[in-house]
């Protein structure tokens, strides 16, 4: 604060000096006896010294003031408690200003940020009604046909309006992910109930793709939220299918609270394995694929983060993926 003060006020220390330096050059010159000069200089002096005890005090307060304020990051009016001067008064005026502007641009961003996310909702939510019209009419197609290569491009639609309803599914879950807290019930759950419900919703594609499934056996009850578990595993489930071509994909318990989904796909580069979880990065066989978005993995990262589950990808490329949902919880010796 001294240094502060002393570069402040250099210019007034400046004056001073040629002011003291005049009295004793004009003392000098007139033949004024020195203990004369000296003592209007000390008498002066005093004067001078009271005045700097005074602005150094109110220097230090507005500099106190000043650190407080960029310290809480306090920006609201009456922040400031010492009495200004008129050229600060001007400063404090302008800060009050910006700080006006500021809350209006904040507020303006917020309610079209809060719109765009109540579009989209209501986007998310009246996109399901045509997509379950089309369902309805895909499989009565189906009941109707005889043709065995109509019969096979009504499966291959059903398979894309499946499709379709997790990417709507992905939005929703994307637009929640912001406020996850208020959608989230924390309860005991049956681990192997949340698997073998992932796994039927997605048998369809393990008999489209010829792929096979291993699964082990389940019964673990973990601390968690069903709902944004079951989103999870879902998803960890469609990257799995969507990048192995043949082989299998193996689901099974490592050890207690530790659940694994394993494929034999294409896997993952070393180079892109740190950045896969990061949004939007597709790596490279994402570019390759044109169908990922980068979003799956992030909103698997943002909510396995949120319920305090650890997630872990091993992978090496063209030899598949290992994914370690890691469930367990510390348990806390009370004493």
């Amino acid at each position: 604060m001294l240094k502060g003060y002393m570069r402040d006020r250099a210019a007034m220390f400046g004056c001073l000096l040629i002011c003291y330096g005049t009295l004793f050059l004009i003392g000098y010159l007139y033949d004024i006896p020195f203990e004369k000069t000296r003592y209007i200089a000390e008498f002066s002096g005093a004067g001078v010294f009271l005045c700097l005890l005074v602005d150094i005090l109110k220097y230090a307060e507005r500099w106190k003031e000043l650190k407080r304020c960029i310290a809480t990051s306090d920006t609201y009016p009456g922040m400031f408690y010492t009495v200004p001067g008129d050229l600060e008064a001007l400063y404090r005026s302008m800060i009050a200003k910006m700080r006006q502007e500021k809350e209006e641009l904040i507020f303006e961003d917020q309610k079209r940020y809060t719109e765009m996310m109540d579009y989209y909702g209501m986007w998310a939510h009246q996109i399901k009604t045509p997509i379950a019209a089309m369902r309805i009419l895909v499989q009565s197609g189906m009941d109707r046909e005889e043709n065995e290569e109509n019969q096979k491009l009504f499966r291959q639609l059903q398979m894309e309006l499946f499709k379709t309803e997790q990417y709507v599914e992905m939005v929703l879950s994307y637009l929640k992910i912001g406020d996850i807290a208020k959608d989230m019930v924390l309860e005991r759950c049956d681990l192997g109930k949340v698997v073998r419900q992932a796994v039927k919703k997605y048998s369809r594609l393990f008999i489209l793709q010829k792929l096979s499934l291993e699964m082990g056996e389940i019964a673990e009850i973990v601390l968690t939220d069903e709902k944004w578990l079951s989103f999870v595993v879902e998803q960890i489930l469609s990257n799995a299918l969507k990048y192995t071509k043949s082989g299998s994909v193996s689901i099974y318990l490592e050890q207690e609270g530790v659940l694994v989904i394993k494929d034999t796909g294409i896997g993952i580069s070393a180079e892109d394995l740190p950045r896969i979880m990061e949004k939007g990065y597709t790596g490279y066989n994402g570019r390759i694929d044109k169908r990922s978005t980068g979003i799956g993995l992030y909103l698997c990262k943002k909510v396995m983060d949120k319920l305090h589950h650890q997630l872990r990808i091993d992978s090496e490329d063209g030899k598949g993926t290992k994914v370690v949902l890691d469930l367990r919880r510390t348990q806390l010796d009370l004493e």
